[in-house]
């Protein structure tokens, strides 16, 4: 389950941000939003989560025979 998970040192006010379970580029995108509301990190690193790579799997159903009938 993705989940954005961001710590603030309340005596330093640095804020840190992780992003887990958001795979490839999302993981960027989800990153870059995050960022929008809360500020911009103290550190900012990317995690495997960030590299890996998405696979789709094409799935057919069904197959028309000639002429879509």
């Amino acid at each position: 389950m993705p989940e954005i998970e961001f710590c603030l040192d309340t005596k330093s006010g640095e804020l840190s941000l992780r992003v887990r379970g958001v795979l490839g580029p999302a993981c960027d995108d989800v990153a870059r939003l995050a960022k929008e509301l809360l500020g911009e990190p103290a550190h900012d690193q990317a995690t495997a989560d960030m590299y890996a790579q998405v696979s789709v799997k094409p799935r057919v159903q069904g197959r028309l025979g000639p002429c879509g009938r």
